[in-house]
């Protein structure tokens, strides 16, 4: 227990007699003692010390003086008599009274030495006592961290050790673990979750409902996947804060070996759906069953999702979270970082599911194929990655394969005749070492947008003038006009199949 005003009043053999002070007041905790006989000792508080005086640095008004120490939130004021004070000031004890200062009167004989010995002997006996807690109770978090529902354990063992409730949250603020005596206070912490996300605060500190509550991040590979919310009536102290502080990292823990489970999983998706879309979907199925995964059967679409880089995993994190797709049970799988197939059955609003999936991404955009049978799907897949590629500036936007005019077309120009004359014909472009421009994306991009230099220098990230440079020198090294609708067709249809896998 914390050493207060109350338990030294009751220590016999300090002999100390009360002259003020309240109840409550008597229950303030005493972090230290000091021996000061400054008019103004608020430079050396802290808050919560008992300070000990002989008075004989007593200002005139002791209004001021016991002002002084109720603003640095000392815990009490210690009045050492002497043959200079055999008495304390009655206006002292008024003062005291009325700010309701705890004021002890320590006997000749006592003096003020031994009462700061004591304070310290019983500060240094207490945060012993409390190191030697936390120890246990670290040790029993990491026993319950070997359970087999590790995270709800920790949480358990870590609320009763604290006197009071833990919290463990999602990365949304949803409850993971916890008693009814926090989850009451869910509401009020997912307001403050933000700030954590952001990286603004490492922790934060606040009070809730009149209870002293600390939030905290997990954070597993830099990035925020939960929170760990502790409460209770009082503040932690700092053997406390250690043991919050290895819940933390024990949780973190557990965290990164569910993502190792979640890595796993996502490669045996990623074998099926490389197996299905070869058109082997009865040998996926198999597979499927052998790792765990399910495989949508009949007539499918084929969808590829894609971000630039620094959205990849916000993009393969909402696709398989994603409420629509799992309802249809689509087989959703990382193609490579940036890019996430999917593999869905034909269901009313299926193409709107990937829609609003895209609008929650930045900059993320998507193919989608009509529904397919098994056999074509390899057909299908080419087609989606076409029009994928060919689409790089339809950001937000799910293209149809359907509403690419040349994807019919181009399933009969797939032969190495075809694809001889769109390598030559764009050869110039791909040999061309005197910049470090890449003159085919420029190419593929201005096409895509029809032509329009506003809209494909917003794509490619450039002003509109250095677009139009960048067009000439195409123009220059195919010496090729652009502007005829003849030369555009040619160059469009060789980049959709020099594109293709």
């Amino acid at each position: 227990m914390p050493l207060t005003v109350q338990a030294l009043l009751a220590r016999t053999d300090l002999e100390l007699r009360r002259l003020s002070g309240s109840p409550e007041a008597l229950r303030r905790t005493v972090n230290w003692a000091l021996i000061s006989e400054l008019p103004d000792p608020r430079p050396y508080l802290g808050g919560s010390e008992l300070v000990l005086t002989t008075g004989s640095g007593l200002p005139a008004a002791a209004d001021q003086y016991v002002a002084c120490l109720v603003e640095a939130g000392a815990a009490a004021l210690g009045f050492g008599l002497s043959a200079f004070y055999p008495e304390v000031p009655a206006a002292l004890v008024a003062e005291a009274a009325r700010a309701d200062l705890p004021l002890l009167v320590v006997p000749a004989s006592t003096g003020l030495g031994a009462v700061s010995r004591v304070v310290a002997e019983c500060i240094s006996d207490e945060r012993q006592k409390e190191l030697n807690s936390a120890v246990v109770v670290q040790r029993d978090l990491i026993r319950a961290s070997l359970s087999r529902y590790a995270a709800r354990a920790i949480v358990e063992r870590l609320g009763k050790a604290m006197q009071g409730w833990a919290l463990l949250l999602d990365r949304d603020g949803g409850v993971r673990a916890g008693p009814p005596a926090g989850r009451l206070h869910a509401p009020s912490l997912r307001i403050e979750l933000p700030r954590l996300r952001s990286g603004s605060a490492a922790s934060l500190s606040m009070t809730v409902a009149g209870e002293s509550v600390v939030l905290l991040p997990l954070t597993v590979r830099e990035r925020v996947q939960g929170f760990l919310a502790v409460g209770r009536s009082t503040p932690l102290n700092q053997a406390e804060q250690a043991v919050v502080t290895t819940a933390v990292s024990l949780l973190c823990a557990e965290l990164r070996s569910a993502r190792s489970v979640l890595d796993s999983e996502r490669r045996n998706r990623l074998a099926v759906a490389k197996v299905a879309i070869e058109g082997n979907l009865a040998l996926a199925a198999s597979i499927g069953r052998v790792l765990g995964t399910d495989v949508p059967e009949g007539d499918l679409r084929v969808a590829i999702l894609g971000v630039p880089a620094g959205h990849e995993l916000e993009l393969l994190e909402h696709a398989e979270s994603d409420y629509g797709l799992r309802a249809v049970c689509a087989l959703v799988a990382e193609w490579e970082p940036g890019r996430v197939v999917v593999l869905m059955p034909p269901a009313e609003g299926d193409t709107r599911t990937l829609e609003a999936l895209l609008r929650r991404i930045p900059l993320a955009r998507g193919a989608v194929s009509d529904p397919t049978p098994p056999g074509d799907l390899p057909d299908a897949w080419r087609q989606v990655r076409s029009v994928f590629s060919s689409a790089s500036g339809a950001v937000g936007k799910l293209t149809h394969v359907t509403d690419v005019a040349s994807a019919g077309l181009l399933r009969h120009l797939d032969n190495a005749e075809a694809r001889g004359w769109a390598e030559a014909l764009l050869a110039p472009l791909v040999e061309n070492k005197s910049s470090k421009v890449d003159f085919l994306n420029t190419l593929r991009t201005f096409l895509a947008n029809n032509g329009q230099a506003d809209a494909s220098a917003s794509a490619l990230g450039i002003h509109r003038h250095t677009l139009r440079y960048r067009m000439s020198k195409v123009a220059e090294t195919l010496d090729r006009d652009l502007d005829d609708p003849m030369t555009r067709t040619e160059l469009w249809i060789a980049l959709q199949l020099v594109d293709r896998p």
